[in-house]
């Protein structure tokens, strides 16, 4: 058993781990038993992808190893968020309706419309799309920031990254919601780009958005499970990283991203998330430690 763990890169465990939960699901599923054979390109890729770690390992140092792991494993996570938009068609209707209803009973009326039209000029404008943009770059920059931490703490640190994305895509599963920009109809489900970060982003999501992942909010989760791992392991660095933070929470709505209630929802469960991923982790590098 010690030989098996150590032969194969650590963050492939959750990632097998979420695709034997996702089978177990559609197996149980009336409708889904019949959609595997759909899932087996992108389990293909992930197995090409471990294949080409496994043969890398031995070639490089422990540092570079984990870091090269981590950046490509989280940019291979795109596949899985888009197929998420297919799977959760067999678990449920989509809960925007009570989503909307819910921020109708805290407002009166929808955040996720009247945010942007409230503050419509061009600087706040494209203060959003960077807070939204700052997402995609806040675990390139915790890495960036944890560099000179010993290399356990970078292994660490993805797995728990990974995991939770992983975790939130289960979310988005079983509880299927489509957002705002997929469920008001046009042209109130759409918001104007007026500066470069807009179009940017107007491009990520022409070419990766799907209708799905709106509650909870992953972005919202994802990030406030990076500030949990930071306090207890790079402390100094939270400073820099939370005025991004609270720009990305604001953004997801005035893109129309997400419900208010969405945001909520990221910030609850991220405590939680956060620890079954580092508790997984402590487990397995335990087992790896101690197993025979």
């Amino acid at each position: 058993m010690r030989k098996v763990f150590e032969n194969l890169p650590i963050l492939l465990w959750p990632v097998m781990l979420y695709f034997a939960i996702v089978a177990v699901a559609l197996a149980l599923s009336e409708t889904g038993t019949n959609f595997n054979f759909d899932l087996l390109g992108s389990r293909l890729l992930f197995a090409l992808l471990f294949a080409v770690l496994i043969l890398l390992k031995p070639r490089v140092s422990a540092r570079v190893f984990t870091l090269v792991s981590v950046i490509s494993v989280y940019a291979a996570l795109s596949v899985l968020y888009k197929e998420t938009a297919a799977l959760n068609l067999f678990f449920g209707t989509p809960l925007d309706e009570r989503l909307m209803t819910w921020d109708e009973r805290i407002f009166g009326y929808q955040p996720a419309l009247k945010f942007s039209e409230r503050l419509n000029g061009a600087f706040f404008n494209e203060l959003m799309f960077m807070g939204y943009f700052s997402y995609y770059l806040m675990p390139l920059a915790v890495l960036w920031g944890i560099r000179k931490l010993p290399a356990q703490k970078t292994e660490e640190f993805g797995f728990v990254l990974i995991s939770s994305f992983l975790v939130y895509y289960l979310f988005f599963i079983i509880m299927p919601a489509h957002g705002p920009q997929f469920y008001f109809e046009p042209p109130a489900n759409q918001i104007e780009a007026q500066g470069i970060f807009g179009k940017v982003i107007k491009v990520i999501q022409a070419n990766g958005e799907a209708p799905t992942a709106a509650f909870p909010s992953s972005h919202v989760g994802i990030s406030w499970v990076v500030l949990l791992w930071l306090y207890y392991n790079r402390r100094s660095f939270i400073a820099f990283l939370m005025p991004f933070v609270i720009l990305l929470m604001m953004a997801t709505v005035y893109i129309k991203a997400h419900y208010f209630v969405d945001v909520i929802a990221g910030v609850a469960t991220a405590p939680l998330v956060y620890s079954a991923s580092l508790s997984l982790y402590n487990l397995l590098k335990w087992q790896l430690k101690f197993g025979k």
